[in-house]
């Protein structure tokens, strides 16, 4: 049976190990652009002043390589059953819970490698294509780039939400020179649904917008420095990321395990104390976070994050401080 272009290129990625693959055309998105200098300007990014910095760039993803005039958007699902649903909602066992996204192996350079398979096989199809890859480090957004290729829908809680994974999944981008018809956006499927916002334990959600000032993925991962008294309670049990939004999304009902990342790979930090965390050092921290997303916070903000926890659960404030961190009052 005769594959069109498009289709060789999504079996492709589905045998590289992609859960999904769509196309959309490289042109810049007027409404999403138009969304993004608005929450900017809002000051809704918090203190991620990259974002501020690369605004031109990511409004236009041909800036990136001159010449693209489509973009090859991929998926992996993520999703494991997690091992904090068997554990005390006090966190009385001493631990905390760390987002399900966290691994060994950081998702950006397996995605990373999984795309430059993906170009590689991409040149052997059309001799002299040029691409680039773009997993959430590059100025490009692959959650606007995902939603034109119609791989998902835009959820209110601002996650990408696809039919067959639900929102446990990593988006990456392929730029490509290679001229591909585009597919379908999706609809939005939210309707009049609400329990992402309801759930949302710092009120951070707005329908299909997000103050990062209050998301606790935020605040336990690119925060610097002292978080507000205010949020520090709503933060409950989570040491790394927050899953509540995704958690009571009814469209994750769908959820599968991944076959990419598994429990297996999960990072070692998951499995330590809250009293482990806060003591861990830095030579101690990079070697348990080689490879590993995890760095992202580094290790002063870690040991703030489980001090943060350990406050919020019957044992209370811990009785020694952290080495560079003021316990909560």
């Amino acid at each position: 049976m005769f594959l069109s272009l498009e289709d060789q290129i999504k079996s492709v990625a589905r045998e590289i190990g992609f859960s999904l693959a769509g196309i959309a055309t490289a042109e810049p998105d007027e409404r999403s652009g138009r969304l993004y200098r608005r929450w900017l300007d809002a000051g809704r990014h918090g203190e991620m002043k990259y974002l501020e910095r690369h605004r031109v760039q990511r409004e236009d993803p041909r800036l990136l390589l001159p010449g693209a005039l489509s973009a090859i958007c991929v998926a992996v699902n993520y999703y494991h059953e997690e091992e904090k649903r068997q554990r005390r909602a006090d966190g009385s066992d001493g631990r905390g819970v760390f987002s399900i996204h966290v691994h060994n192996e950081d998702y950006h350079d397996v995605l990373g490698q999984m795309l430059a398979t993906l170009a590689q096989r991409l040149e052997h199809l059309r001799p002299g294509t040029k691409s680039i890859a773009c997993v959430d480090t590059r100025p490009i957004s692959d959650r606007s780039m995902a939603f034109k290729a119609g791989i998902a829908w835009p959820g209110k809680n601002t996650c990408a939400i696809s039919p067959e994974f639900g929102s446990w999944i990593f988006l990456g981008t392929l730029l490509t020179t290679l001229q591909l018809e585009p597919d379908q956006p999706l609809e939005t499927l939210c309707g009049s649904c609400s329990r992402c916002i309801d759930a949302c334990p710092t009120g951070a959600l707005s329908p299909f917008s997000l103050d990062a000032n209050r998301c606790i993925s935020y605040l336990t991962v690119e925060k610097r420095g002292e978080i507000d008294k205010s949020l520090r309670g709503p933060i409950g049990l989570d040491v790394y990321g927050c899953d509540t939004c995704q958690s009571v999304c009814p469209f994750n009902d769908v959820a599968s395990e991944s076959v990419v990342f598994d429990r297996g790979q999960r990072s070692p930090l998951v499995d330590m104390t809250l009293n482990e965390l806060v003591a861990l050092d830095d030579v101690a921290f990079r070697n348990l976070t080689e490879g590993s997303s995890i760095r992202r916070c580094k290790s002063e903000g870690l040991q703030r994050n489980a001090a943060i926890v350990r406050a919020n659960t019957k044992e209370g404030p811990l009785l020694q401080p952290a080495a560079r961190f003021t316990l909560p009052e």
